[in-house]
C-alpha cells in the first residue's frame, strides 16, 4: 500500500538524521502532505477467514506531518517529529466468488519522536504505532484487528520499552 512510500519518506529523513554534521541552527521546517488514494491488491488469510484468497480494494486519505531543525550546513538534526495518519474504507471479496465478502474501514497511526542526546552521540526515539480495522460480513458476522506496535530509545541508546500488543475478536 502506501505505506511503502511513507517509510522511503521517513527513511529520507532518518538518513539525513543519522548523517548530521555541524552545529545545528534553530531553523525549523516543516511538511505537511494530505493525500488520497485507492490501492487493489490480493490477500490471503483475511480476518477471521484462513485460507480464503481475497481481492482487496481500500480507498482513504494518509495524512503525513514532518517537523524538524536544519543545521547551518541543510542537513536535517534532531529534534523532529514524525506523524503519520491513514484512514480508509475496505471491501474484500473472496477471488473464488464463494464465502463471506467484507467491508469496512481502518485506521493506522504512526508517530515517532527522535532527539539528539549527549552532544550529539546518541539518537533517543520513542515509536507508537496503532492499527485498528472493523469489518462487517455478508453474512452478518463482524470482524475487528486492533494492534499496537511501541518502542523507546532511551538517552543511554538502549530499548528501554517495547511492546507489541494484537488483539482479534471475530
Amino acid at each position: 500500500m502506501r505505506r511503502k512510500s511513507l517509510w522511503s519518506l521517513f527513511g529520507l529523513v532518518a538518513f539525513a538524521v543519522l548523517g548530521m554534521a555541524g552545529p545545528a541552527s534553530a531553523a525549523t521546517i516543516t511538511f505537511t502532505q494530505s493525500q488520497r488514494f485507492v490501492d487493489n491488491f490480493t490477500a490471503t488469510d483475511l480476518t477471521c477467514q484462513e485460507g480464503n484468497l481475497y481481492e482487496v480494494t481500500v480507498s482513504g486519505t494518509e495524512y503525513t506531518h514532518l517537523t524538524a531543525r536544519t543545521g547551518d550546513d541543510g542537513n536535517i538534526v534532531p529534534p523532529l517529529r514524525f506523524h503519520d495518519l491513514i484512514q480508509a474504507k475496505v471491501a474484500a471479496v473472496p477471488v473464488d466468488g464463494t464465502g463471506v465478502s467484507y467491508v469496512g474501514h481502518f485506521r493506522a497511526s504512526d508517530s515517532e519522536t527522535i532527539r539528539s542526546v549527549k552532544h550529539g552521540q546518541v539518537l533517543a526515539e520513542t515509536d507508537s504505532d496503532q492499527n485498528k480495522a472493523a469489518l462487517k460480513g455478508s453474512d452478518g458476522s463482524r470482524a475487528v484487528v486492533w494492534e499496537h506496535h511501541h518502542f523507546t530509545v532511551n538517552a543511554n541508546g538502549e530499548v528501554s520499552i517495547e511492546f507489541d500488543h494484537l488483539r482479534v475478536i471475530c
